[in-house]
């Protein structure tokens, strides 16, 4: 899917968004993914940087000077890379599915409490207008941009307090008395 919108992003056009980005891709995955990736490197020379394989200290550099990650993921059931952006103030644009939705406050819910956008349902298409949205954003309403970057540093994702959740849930499971029908 992502190979699929590099022209749309890199291309410039009149709307002060598309043609404005540089690109930093990095993953594993089937060959023709990386010579997808080769391709936009050489089209779009110093614009586009790909790195084929998975380094975490890459990993972190990259997300520390992104101003966006873009995880349009089919199924995720906790991720990562979404939390470590944020707290890098890197905003996430993620597909609202599993531990995406989870830890990433979409820009629907309010920009006081924000810290990213969701992409529902995944489409090409979909994909598109809310990246377009986050750029715009980015690039024309920066004090926006900023408070959903401190949004997104002030989440909590510590393990201690994911537990003490998990601990809850549990004393009220074994406490509740069963539904009888």
């Amino acid at each position: 899917m992502l190979g699929a919108i590099i022209d749309w992003l890199m291309e410039p056009s009149d709307n002060g968004v598309n043609g404005r980005v540089q690109l930093i891709l990095m993953g594993n995955g089937e060959e023709q993914y990386a010579s997808t990736l080769r391709h936009a490197e050489g089209k779009y020379s110093k614009r586009v940087c790909g790195y084929v394989g998975f380094d975490p200290k890459v990993e972190h550099k990259m997300m520390a000077g992104c101003d966006l990650l873009l995880m349009p993921s089919r199924y995720e059931p906790c991720g990562l890379p979404q939390m470590c952006a944020q707290h890098y103030g890197t905003i996430p644009v993620v597909h609202a599915t599993g531990g995406l939705a989870d830890s990433v406050k979409d820009i629907s819910e309010g920009i006081n409490v924000a810290t990213g956008f969701h992409i529902d349902p995944l489409t090409l298409e979909k994909v598109k207008e809310v990246l377009y949205a986050a750029m715009d954003m980015f690039f024309h309403d920066k004090g926006n941009f900023c408070l959903l970057q401190k949004n997104a540093i002030l989440q909590d994702f510590y393990w201690p307090k994911a537990i003490d959740r998990y601990e809850e849930q549990i004393d009220y499971s074994l406490n509740d008395p069963p539904v009888m029908s």
